[in-house]
């Protein structure tokens, strides 16, 4: 019997492969450009401390009555997540709400049928609290100038795209854990068995590997903010002319800038991959 969602529609099937290791490659690619643009773009807005404040908007319901106090980014932040929980994003595996799920609507769509990928428990926690709180002590002090430009509303829907994309990619560390231990299955029991976390963490770190993804990340900034390759551009439209060179002081930011907070959503992300892995049963 055909298996049907809470709408009374059937489930619709979907292929879902994140332990695919190219698939999965080629996302964090993809993610990693979506997170450089976003910090870029954060950086053009001050830190805008108000945006955050705890008592920075009231909004008043039926009859007048108090529907909302809170901060202007905790305010965009929750009304735009009930959108998408409403589109049925927060079903997929691969997809975190910051805010808490009792808090969400149910889907409006019909339920897609997931592939098993994750082993529960362990694929079950939120790792957001953590890049939450990266991102206010790291992120917007590194990037953005201290005081206010009073474009609140623009710096956090700056904001909540930015974190979203940033719990993508973190948070997919549970799939990198689950291919790693697939492909590694006796080592990593036995490194568990003896409880040798170090040995488990220079497992899962891969320095050459992560040294590459920082001078790409590197290069990107430098490509994605400076104001030389769009004239370089132009020229080339114009017709070619000799080459030009880039001057990466003149960027909107400084790429080591952007390099060494990749750095840490890689740790962050290894931090995720060792806590699946540690938390995991083993078969």
């Amino acid at each position: 019997m055909e298996e049907k969602a809470e709408s009374g529609r059937p489930r619709e099937k979907f292929k879902f492969s994140p332990l695919d290791l190219n698939a999965l490659r080629l996302q964090l690619v993809r993610l990693e450009e979506t997170i450089i643009f976003g910090l870029i773009e954060r950086s053009q807005f001050k830190q805008n401390p108000s945006a955050y404040a705890k008592d920075g908007i009231k909004v008043l319901g039926a009859g007048g009555a108090s529907q909302f106090h809170g901060s202007i980014f905790s305010y965009y932040l929750t009304e735009n997540e009930k959108v998408h929980a409403a589109m049925r994003r927060y079903t997929s595996p691969d997809e975190h709400p910051f805010t808490p799920y009792q808090y969400l609507p149910k889907p409006i769509l019909p339920q897609l049928e997931w592939p098993k990928t994750l082993v529960e428990p362990s694929g079950k926690w939120n790792f957001n609290d953590k890049i939450l709180k990266f991102y206010f002590d790291k992120v917007l002090k590194t990037l953005c100038e201290p005081g206010s430009d009073q474009h609140y509303g623009s710096c956090v829907t700056v904001d909540v795209g930015l974190l979203q994309a940033l719990s993508k990619r973190i948070n997919y560390g549970k799939f990198v854990a689950e291919i790693k231990y697939r492909q590694n299955k006796a080592l990593i029991r036995r490194l568990l068995e003896k409880k040798d976390i170090q040995g488990i963490r220079k497992l899962i770190t891969k320095p050459d590997v992560e040294s590459k993804i920082l001078q790409r990340v590197q290069l990107k900034a430098v490509a994605y903010g400076n104001p030389d390759v769009l004239s370089i551009i132009d020229d080339d439209l114009q017709g070619p002319k000799e080459g030009k060179a880039i001057d990466a002081t003149k960027g909107k930011i400084d790429p080591k800038q952007i390099s060494k907070l990749y750095e840490e959503i890689m740790e962050l992300t290894k931090q995720v991959q060792m806590r699946y892995l540690l938390e995991r049963p083993l078969d």
